[in-house]
């Protein structure tokens, strides 16, 4: 249909492209009807992105699966391309290089294939990459009139390597970069391959929210339209920016070092399988392994146990921020420890108490505001209920009141006050914080998971005096215990990460193994296809 010359022409043509990207109109060329209506050149067209909220890929991987075809209805409406009055559109279609049009007529199938047609995140993957193409008026990323672009090079041997990154590409086949005239369909391979390096380097394979509503952690998840335009940017570099999608953080790092090192062994030493079937999941008594001492894959292909579990927990960095902080806290459960890191240097570290396996401390990241001296302990409700109503009441030195209906609790600073001397505050969404404890003789054992769910530390005050820094040494703070809350407000909000790593690489070098307390690593290992 030919544009009114009294109006202006509007041609919707992302909505266009979706249509034709239904599986209903799936077919097997391009009609020129077709052509007219749906494509514009980048000579004659200005794209518009009147979204507000829907920004490229920000489906939410961890939400129910969307049907293809409501991805398309809500996304058509946010991307149009205006004409001229004159333009018309058969014109525009006739006006795109062939190389444009090649990408445009194989996304068509691509998006459709039968292959796919069951697997729901593979149908959302490939809509977004079309959509990140219909943005770009289908100019290739990887390919051109002459061949590959070096950034193909670059990234596919990136790619190859991605189970060095803990990552699992084999349901993506990768084109060769031997084909001397790779094809629309070569191009749209590669950016699939890409975009599922790029989501799950960030994190996208394990939801935490659903291995435990006590796990807040979060991946962020990458923009798949930037995430194509900036490795294909990065030229020769393009496979170290695709790399730049896994955490930077040493410890990730570290196990992936070791990773590597174990699939050097496993290529170089076949034999190493029948040792490791007779040796796979025994450690040295100190829990430490050397590399020499990894194992590998036994005779039914199955991963053992240290394979599984250092990727397992390098998954689990992928859900921390990517800057914890130049000076922040971390904890690691399974270690019952922590350490105040500032500058990439263990400043203090102490022994913790943790939640016990049927009151987990939670894992998530949060800010310290403030330590209180002294402090009050509001009793939670579940131990007012489960614990104090059924034993005859909170018990002398207690304050009891109501409000709203339900009993309130509190007991005053003092010297059998539950907290003790302190209590670390930062604001989050499980009420926890850290304190000191009246019963000290716990940290000298190895296990310590004694807890309702908040960490109890071994040296507050001296943790408190590398926190607050020169103005407030250790005796200075002691010169505040008394009967009167007191109340210490940080200069700058300080980061905390509550974390869980059952496995680790200690500063020797050796891997470190602590037991999986509340069952979480064994929950990755199966989202992930680690066992059975």
């Amino acid at each position: 249909m030919r544009p009114n010359k009294k109006t202006p022409f509007r041609l919707v043509t992302l909505s266009s492209v979706m249509a034709l990207l239904s599986p209903s109109n799936a077919k097997s060329e391009i009609s020129p009807s077709d052509q007219s209506s749906i494509f514009s050149p980048p000579a004659i067209v200005t794209l518009t992105n009147t979204e507000k909220s829907l920004a490229f890929p920000h489906f939410d991987y961890f939400a129910s699966t969307l049907e293809s075809s409501t991805l398309i209805s809500q996304l058509q409406t946010h991307l149009s391309v205006s004409t001229t009055e004159k333009a018309y559109s058969e014109f525009a279609w006739s006006l795109l290089p062939d190389i444009h049009r090649q990408i445009a007529q194989a996304l068509v199938l691509w998006v459709n294939a039968p292959d796919i047609k069951q697997d729901k995140d593979r149908l959302r993957l490939r809509s977004r990459i079309a959509v990140a193409y219909a943005a770009r008026n289908f100019t290739p990323f990887w390919i051109e009139a002459s061949g590959w672009r070096e950034n193909a090079a670059s990234t596919l041997s990136r790619l190859i390597n991605a189970k060095e990154d803990g990552l699992d590409l084999r349901a993506f086949k990768l084109p060769s970069i031997e084909k001397f005239q790779p094809q629309a369909i070569d191009e749209l391979a590669l950016s699939e391959a890409i975009a599922a390096y790029a989501l799950q380097a960030r994190g996208a394979r394990v939801d935490p929210g659903q291995l435990s509503k006590l796990i807040g952690a979060r991946p962020s998840l990458p923009d798949l339209k930037n995430t194509l335009s900036e490795v294909a940017e990065a030229n020769a570099r393009a496979g170290d920016r695709l790399l730049s999608f896994n955490p930077k953080h040493e410890g990730y790092q570290k196990l992936r070092q070791k990773l590597t090192e174990l699939y050097q062994i496993q290529a170089a030493q076949p034999t190493a399988r029948r040792v490791a079937e007779a040796t796979d999941g025994l450690l040295q008594s100190d829990m430490q392994l050397t590399t020499s001492a990894f194992v590998h894959k036994n005779k039914t292909g199955k991963r053992s146990h240290i394979e599984a579990e250092i990727i397992a927990n390098m998954e689990r960095w992928r859900w921390l921020p990517g800057d914890l902080g130049e000076t922040h806290i971390e904890v690691n459960i399974p270690d019952f420890e922590l350490a105040l890191v500032r500058n990439g240097v263990i400043a203090h570290r102490t022994r913790v108490i943790v939640g016990k396996e049927i009151t987990p401390t939670p894992i998530f990241s949060d800010e310290m505001e403030y330590i209180i001296v002294n402090p009050y302990w509001n009793v939670p409700q579940s131990i007012i209920h489960k614990e104090m109503m059924p034993n005859g009441g909170p018990g002398e030195g207690f304050k009891v009141s109501y409000s709203h209906g339900q009993i309130v609790v509190r007991q005053p600073p003092g010297p059998s006050n539950a907290l003790g001397n302190m209590k670390f505050v930062f604001p989050n969404d499980y009420a926890v914080y850290m304190h000191d404890t009246q019963s000290r003789h716990l940290f000298a054992q190895s296990h310590r998971a004694f807890s309702h769910g908040c960490m109890r530390v071994q040296n507050p005050f001296a943790l408190a005096a590398a926190i607050l820094g020169d103005s407030w040494p250790t005796k200075k703070l002691e010169k505040l215990i008394g009967p009167t809350e007191r109340y210490i407000n940080l200069v700058k909000p300080l980061p905390v990460h509550v974390e869980y790593f059952t496995t680790y690489v200690d500063n020797n070098g050796k891997i470190v193994q602590r037991p999986d307390l509340y069952g979480y690593s064994a929950r990755v290992r199966r989202a992930l296809g680690l066992e059975s």
